[in-house]
């Protein structure tokens, strides 16, 4: 690369720009940790499913490993009758990195409970 000595010095500070900022960028990603339900609200969840005999419908959100996912976190409504039983979370606790259940919802007649 030829010419004046002022755009050589141009080019090696864009340069070095540019990398430190890919290096920034890259740690912040790194850094961003994805929101955790709950471990203890996780667990009174199980235990209430069981005990009622109920689990949701395959693939609308998940009870075994982290619940607050999906439809429970996103805009689907929590009237939505399509969604039986169904929970609402709230993860902006603690900076975006815990999730609380905020809504529990299950409707009578889906349960196979006797009294």
């Amino acid at each position: 690369m030829s010419g004046p000595p002022s755009s050589m010095f141009a080019f090696a500070f864009f340069y070095a720009l540019l990398i430190i900022t890919s290096l920034v960028n890259v740690a912040h990603a790194q850094n961003q940790t994805k929101a955790a339900t709950d471990p203890n609200e996780v667990r009174a969840l199980n235990s209430i499913f069981q005990e009622w005999k109920i689990s949701p419908t395959l693939g609308q959100w998940n009870i075994s490993g982290e619940p607050c996912t999906g439809a429970a976190i996103d805009n689907t409504s929590f009237i939505n009758m399509d969604y039986n039983p169904f929970i609402k979370c709230e993860c902006s606790y603690k900076n975006g990195t815990v999730c609380h259940i905020l809504e529990l919802k299950e409707t009578w007649y889906s349960m196979e409970t006797t009294f």
